[in-house]
């Protein structure tokens, strides 16, 4: 059933179109339903290169899962679909391994961490759009330890609180992610470090008024899990964000949904 919610939007299936809409757009989207059956994409020798092509694609949408398990806390953030903009990048990693192992070709971060680097979770306000300092970051493989140095921030003039809420704090997060490797055995795309860590939550400052000024603030700290032992297939990542606040019934500040902003600074 379709639901009409303005004079311009509608939603839901009319026929064979299906109108839908996305988050972090305010427009909506058409889909015709139709095509070949699932049974028929499975077995037909017609769409073989069709399966090899969803088979590497489901290693994009497990090295995202991989990615995005890591770090829950950012959800509230992320004011597009990441998952999307993540798969892409992954695939273009992927695309740089040889075709004739299409079907099976590996995921390689590790050798492309460039492709990463800079990477928003936010597509409304970039993080150095809101936060109009430089932010100097460092990350040691050997040790696991982080560094996060931003200086004095003058809010009338280095922070744009563009909900004008009154609080703010930074976030920082370490996440490592294996590469990718299509396992013969298994029939399925594996990481080829195969560990599982405890989730960690992001190192966070204390909250700070959005009106003065918040004095030079330095992190450091060291991520239990990383160090000496890391392989070389598995990628450092470091992000940093911006969350916005206002005070709860008990007079507690607390994070507004998609008020701030975040990003790869750093790839290690």
């Amino acid at each position: 059933m379709a639901v009409v919610r303005g004079i311009n939007q509608i939603t839901g299936t009319i026929e064979n179109v299906t109108y839908y809409t996305m988050h972090g757009s305010d427009k909506v989207f058409l889909r015709r339903k139709g095509g070949p059956t699932k049974y028929r994409i499975q077995t037909d020798s017609k769409y073989a290169t069709l399966r090899l092509n969803n088979s590497e694609w489901k290693g994009c949408a497990f090295m995202t899962q991989c990615f995005r398990s890591q770090m829950p806390d950012i959800r509230p953030i992320e004011d597009y679909p990441v998952c999307g903009s993540l798969n892409a990048i992954f695939k273009k990693i992927q695309k740089k391994e040889p075709v004739a192992n299409l079907g099976k070709r590996s995921i390689l971060l590790s050798q492309n961490k460039d492709l990463l680097n800079g990477f928003s979770f936010s597509r409304k306000q970039a993080l150095e759009s809101i936060v109009k300092v430089q932010i100097e970051s460092s990350i040691n493989r050997e040790s696991g330890q982080i560094q996060v140095n931003i200086p004095t921030i003058n809010t009338r003039m280095q922070l744009y609180n563009f909900q004008k809420l009154p609080y703010f704090r930074i976030a920082v997060d370490l996440v490592a992610i294996s590469d990718l490797v299509y396992s013969e055995s298994e029939s399925k795309f594996i990481r080829e470090y195969d560990v599982k860590r405890d989730v960690k939550n992001w190192v966070k400052t204390e909250w700070f008024p959005t009106a003065g000024v918040v004095p030079a603030i330095q992190l450091n700290f060291q991520h239990p899990d990383f160090g000496p032992t890391l392989p070389d297939c598995e990628t450092l990542i470091l992000i940093v964000g911006v969350e916005f606040g206002r005070m709860d019934d008990n007079l507690i500040p607390q994070a507004v949904k998609y008020a701030g902003s975040a990003k790869v600074v750093k790839v290690g």
